[in-house]
């Protein structure tokens, strides 16, 4: 018998997994994910507008990949 997934078991490892690398893209520009708070309001937003389109492009990556694996293995989503 087929168990019907619970869309929030789904969507909270795509949330971690998004910040994760929110968190991998400030650090990579020197900025301490903890404290970014302290930053001028300014240079804070450009900060995470740059960090949430890293992370969108590597969500899209691993989504593209998923995909990729999923097809070569006769998944749902096979040609």
């Amino acid at each position: 018998m087929m168990t019907e997934l619970d869309p929030t078991q789904m969507v909270a490892p795509k949330l971690d997994l998004e910040r994760a690398y929110i968190a991998q893209y400030l650090r990579g520009v020197g900025c301490d994910p903890d404290h970014i708070h302290e930053l001028p309001e300014a240079q804070r937003h450009d900060l995470l507008c740059a960090a949430s389109m890293f992370a969108s492009t590597r969500l899209a990556e691993v989504e593209a990949k998923s995909h990729l694996i999923d097809e070569m293995h006769g998944g749902e989503h096979a040609i």
